[in-house]
């Protein structure tokens, strides 16, 4: 039995148009508003010179449930670059980093010998005690753990060095701000699903780049893009959009932006989802892409760099290590990350100067690499990168989530309902979905 209904999606980053595809398979009439060129948001690729930029999220991991399925339901190929390397800096070298077993924990030089004792120790005890944390959905984490921050919490159950460079390291390569900004709870359900067998963290690229998810559902769905949603408007038991496309009225609205631009929207919306969107702080980055030699970075695939190695480069990656295809004419790219303090000044720079500082930075870390081999290629400045899991927004969340969602026919997705990364912001979709079917359901 199909439901009944106009339904509206605002944004078409991979919530909205997660949310928006299990509509549509429920026979839902569902429209998706997109205020860019393209759909993808975060999940989104720009070509040029036969070269693929991958604006923000640059890779999947197997643990991405929803994603991979999403990915076979719609056709897109997936293959595994694993086994890579990865590195952590710790004075000012490159250290191999192994979390994948027991024996690569003892290899892992960035740590003395007795971090490495307490480190395995202390995941072992998270494994046996936690067993059921959900990094992916942080409302299902204990109000009990969410007490204390990250940083705070590892320095004192494991030690300095472990704080300092794993999880800040991290952290900053993750989310572009310091573990004192995150939960512990956050923290401990990712190292206890970073610790389980079961959960497969090789590193994966969709055929056609990040684009090629979105794209696909795209083509499936009624999405408007270049289309932004200026207002929102109550009128009885539905809510009208103003927008290029004119004002059409829908029975329900889902509202998958980010927080700041449900926030301008929801000025006359419900209390506690305006209230949500108001409280919800964000770090802020810039993507820097330049073209190298594509055997420039050997067979490392993301670098991790602690804030206490250095204060801009939080992390790059070696796009080579994806395939041929990611390579023209013996060039491909290496991507930066920045931490969120040293990209906060560079926001409002031109991209020469933000080039330039990049680079300076990125020659020191990686001496291999020659001033000369280094050539700007793109970049993305996110004023809104990643949302930022502190302790009170857990609990807010939380209490949304069993308040207020569907009030008034309007719905909140996206990865700052306590949905970290892609694969939570997928799910976060596909539970907004959930919700839309069962409010319409009930007429």
């Amino acid at each position: 039995m199909h439901a009944k209904g106009r339904v509206a999606v605002i944004g078409a980053g991979i919530a909205g148009l997660s949310c928006a595809w299990d509509l549509h398979k429920a026979g839902v009439d569902v429209q998706v508003f997109e205020r860019d060129a393209q759909a993808g948001g975060r999940m989104s690729t720009r070509t040029k010179d036969m070269l693929a930029f991958d604006l923000g999220a640059n890779f999947l991991v197997r643990a991405y449930s929803n994603v991979f399925q999403l990915a076979e339901e719609l056709g897109v190929g997936l293959r595994t670059v694993s086994p890579v390397d990865h590195a952590v800096y710790r004075d000012g070298t490159a250290r191999l980093l192994h979390f994948s077993s027991v024996r690569g924990m003892f290899r892992m030089d960035c740590l003395g010998l007795w971090s490495r004792l307490r480190v395995l120790r202390f995941l072992l005890k998270v494994r046996l005690r936690y067993p059921l944390l959900d990094f992916f959905h942080l409302s299902s984490l204990s109000t009990q753990l969410n007490k204390e921050d990250a940083y705070s919490y590892a320095r004192r159950k494991v030690g300095q060095e472990f704080a300092d460079y794993i999880v800040d390291s991290f952290n900053g390569c993750m989310m572009f701000h310091r573990a004192s900004e995150i939960s512990a709870a956050a923290f401990l359900s990712l190292f206890r699903m970073m610790a389980d067998p079961a959960y497969d963290f090789g590193i994966y690229h969709a055929q056609g780049d990040m684009q090629a998810i979105s794209d696909a559902m795209a083509r499936s769905l009624s999405v408007h893009t270049s289309c932004p949603v200026t207002e929102l408007r109550q009128e009885g038991s539905g809510w009208r959009l103003m927008c290029a496309r004119g004002s059409p009225f829908f029975d329900r609205v889902v509202l998958a932006t980010t927080a700041g631009v449900a926030h301008h929207l929801l000025r006359d919306g419900p209390a506690m989802q305006r209230d949500l969107v108001a409280g919800t702080r964000y770090s802020s980055t810039v993507n820097v892409s330049f073209r190298v030699p594509k055997q420039a970075l050997g067979q490392t695939h993301c670098f991790y760099v602690p804030f206490c190695e250095n204060r801009l480069i939080s992390e790059f990656t070696n796009e080579a290590l994806k395939g041929d295809h990611t390579t023209h004419q013996g060039w491909s790219l290496v991507n930066v990350g920045l931490h969120e303090s040293g990209a906060l000044p560079l926001l409002e720079q031109s991209d020469e100067q933000i080039f330039a500082a990049v680079a300076e930075q990125l020659l020191a870390l990686h001496p291999d690499l020659q001033a000369d081999q280094l050539k700007p290629y793109d970049l993305q400045r996110w004023r809104e990168a990643i949302p930022k899991y502190d302790c009170q927004h857990v609990e807010r969340v939380r209490q949304f989530e069993k308040q207020a969602q569907g009030d008034s026919g309007l719905f909140l997705c996206g990865d700052y309902l306590n949905s970290p990364w892609l694969e939570g912001a997928c799910r976060s979709g596909r539970r907004a979905a959930r919700a839309v079917l069962s409010d319409l359901a009930r007429g």
